[in-house]
This record gives C-alpha cells, sequence and structure tokens, in this order.
C-alpha cells in the first residue's frame, strides 16, 4: 500500500532531520489516536480519530510532493472546524473524567498546532525561505 509507505517515509524524514519532531509527532499523534480508540463509542473520539489518521495521510502526500515546505502545515487545517467544537464541548461538560482530560489534551494541543501552523503559513507565503530551520542537514 502505496500511503503507508509515505507516511513512513514521512515520519522517518521527520524523525531524521528534527529532535524537536521525534519528541512531538509521537506525544500529538498517539494520544489522539490510542485514545480515539479506547473512546470509539463516543461521537467526539471518531470524529478525532478520523480527523487525526486523515490529516496523517495528508500530510504524507504533502511531504511526497515538497519535502519539509512550511505549507506541510496547512495539513492542520481540517482540525479547524473541529476545534471550536471541542472547546464547546469541554465548556459544557467541564473537565470531571477520563474522556475529558482526553478531549483537553487534544484540545490544548491542536490549538498550539494551529497556532504555530498559522506562523508557518504566513512564513511560507511572505518568505523565500519555505523550508523548515535545519531540514537541509
Amino acid at each position: 500500500m502505496g500511503w503507508v509507505r509515505d507516511v513512513k517515509t514521512m515520519i522517518e524524514d521527520l524523525q531524521r532531520v528534527s529532535p524537536f519532531m521525534r519528541v512531538w509527532g509521537p506525544l500529538l499523534n498517539a494520544p489522539m489516536v490510542l485514545g480515539g480508540l479506547v473512546f470509539i463509542y463516543r461521537f467526539e473520539a471518531v470524529l478525532i480519530l478520523v480527523t487525526c489518521v486523515g490529516s496523517v495521510l495528508v500530510a504524507a502526500q504533502i511531504h511526497k510532493r515538497a519535502p519539509f515546505a512550511r505549507l506541510s502545515s496547512l495539513v492542520h487545517v481540517v482540525w479547524l472546524p473541529l476545534f471550536p467544537y471541542l472547546v464547546q464541548v469541554l465548556i459544557d461538560r467541564g473537565v470531571a473524567d477520563l474522556y475529558s482530560a482526553w478531549l483537553a489534551f487534544v484540545t490544548l494541543t491542536m490549538g498550539i498546532c494551529l497556532a504555530f501552523d498559522a506562523l508557518n503559513t504566513a512564513l511560507y507565503f511572505s518568505s523565500s525561505n519555505n523550508k523548515y530551520e535545519g531540514a537541509d542537514r
């Protein structure tokens, strides 16, 4: 399956050039996927799981065509409709159990990603340096 190979290649490339991504990638994606599977019977968990897996698949295709380009930050745009919904769910529920704590983690980490992505997208369109620092090592 080509898409599995593309994801594997992207992960290996990112880990090779970025010590930060060696930590951030698994810390971001593993809890989202595992939590999505644990709470699969919950609507928000299914949305998060599908969005996370979809984001990784799209990221792999962007990386395949333009390795290490800042444009890869656009992959998180699929989270934009989900982010305010998750914030509202947390406001309504509060953080009262393991499920809502997981929702809070997902919402916080995606908020951080979206902030970085906005910066990277702005840098992509406003600069001639469209590669991430250290990507040429």
